[in-house]
């Protein structure tokens, strides 16, 4: 019998879309995820198997883990509630993690452990409000001026990274064959209401990843070619490298609004530009083009006004 591929969150809005994927290489699926879950996109294909616990449970963690060929962590608290409630960023992210490593030692050791991490783990770049108003450079000393590398210092800086670089300290000390992909802001193709605050400056250097090409590369990481025991920034690469002023500004004239209602958050947010071209060797996952990001959402637009 072929075994699983473990995925865990796999229920959440992008761990649907890794279990789809995983299923069209071929390979079955087990879906872990809370009992509250909609499990319903995975009813109709016998090969995805729901297991439902809490991350956090050692006995629940362990009947999910037995025979699977490879891991996909996906399950975690995000910001906002991640700030909001710290204890359970800490049970679930960091905790949760080391549950599900230590049941991955016992029960399947020879199962690659693909871990989702977060460009945050290196921090913010340096900025001030005043600055990022009048249009100037928010700290030509900062991490920012550079393309961060992924041998770069992690500096965590909230409870989220915080969570996330802990979290990765597990699966790299684990004794496993993992792969952490460190994902940067993930662009959806679709249309959605702008934040209350986009969260980056307007002069901050963004450089986002499409989210089916983060699909790709967490897939792409399962595989057996896959080298283990190497830390992988997922981005968009230089096609992708800009303002956060004109991601927005893009954003907005699609929707027809003017990009000067724009609301900026007062201080740098966790982006910056990356060096992926290792990783994109390595998991062939660059494929969707910020013009064709754009193409993608302006379509989903005019399906929305056209009924």
């Amino acid at each position: 019998m072929t075994r699983p591929v473990l995925i865990t969150g796999g229920a959440g809005s992008m761990g649907r879309l890794v279990v789809e994927a995983t299923r069209r290489t071929g390979a079955a699926v087990r879906v872990f995820d809370l009992p509250s879950a909609d499990f319903t996109p995975f009813a109709s294909d016998p090969g995805v198997e729901v297991a439902t616990g809490n991350i956090a449970s050692p006995s629940d963690v362990a009947a999910s883990v037995e025979g699977a060929s490879a891991i996909v962590h996906l399950a975690a608290i995000l910001p906002p509630l991640s700030e909001e409630n710290p204890e359970l960023t800490e049970r679930v992210n960091v905790e949760g993690t080391a549950v599900l490593v230590d049941a991955a030692r016992r029960l399947t050791p020879d199962a690659r452990f693909v871990f989702s991490s977060s460009v945050s783990v290196y921090g913010r770049p340096g900025g001030t409000e005043e600055g990022a108003h009048k249009g100037r450079p928010y700290d030509s000393g900062s991490v920012c001026e550079k393309v961060v590398g992924v041998d770069d210092p992690v500096a965590p800086d909230d409870v989220y990274a915080l969570s996330k670089a802990e979290s990765e300290k597990v699966v790299l000390d684990s004794g496993l064959d993992w792969i952490s992909l460190r994902i940067s802001g993930v662009s959806v193709p679709v249309f959605q209401e702008p934040p209350a605050a986009w969260p980056f400056l307007p002069s901050q250097k963004i450089e986002f990843v499409h989210r089916d090409d983060a699909v790709t590369a967490i897939v792409s990481a399962t595989a057996e070619s896959a080298e283990g025991r190497k830390i992988h920034l997922v981005s968009g690469g230089p096609a992708w490298r800009m303002t956060g002023a004109q991601y927005v500004e893009d954003f907005y004239r699609i929707v027809e609004v003017d990009p000067h209602e724009a609301v900026y958050q007062p201080e740098p947010g966790h982006f910056t530009w990356y060096d992926s071209a290792g990783s994109q060797r390595a998991l062939r996952y660059q494929n969707t083009s910020y013009e064709k990001y754009l193409e993608q959402v302006r379509a989903d637009v005019e399906r929305m006004l056209t009924g």
